[in-house]
């Protein structure tokens, strides 16, 4: 069973290479990486607004704790997000992390 599992997410993979699926994968790595949550509590806005452009992760927040961290593990993290990647059959790679 886990081979046609494989066959099938490898098929879906292939057709969907988008820029919103590689951008929405980064993003739930970095967001286990930091312990981030997905919207602010208290003013009910996403912390981390992003896009993807030229296999570079664009990432925008007012959080300087947020954008220090990135800025620091920045290598690890696109480690993490490349073998997330890999691990799903993308071909493409992100190849830097540009803070907004």
């Amino acid at each position: 069973m886990d081979g046609i599992n494989d066959i099938m997410r490898k098929r879906l993979s292939i057709q969907h290479r988008g820029k919103n699926m590689i951008g929405s994968i980064a993003m739930n790595e970095i967001k286990a990486y930091l312990n981030v949550e997905k919207v602010d509590t208290e003013t009910q806005d996403e912390i981390l607004t992003w896009y993807v452009r030229h296999n570079r992760l664009f990432i925008k927040t007012f959080d300087q704790k947020i954008k220090i961290q990135i800025f620091k593990d920045k290598s690890n993290i696109i480690k993490i997000i490349n073998q997330k990647l890999s691990e799903i059959w993308y071909k493409t790679e992100i190849e830097d992390i540009i803070l907004k």
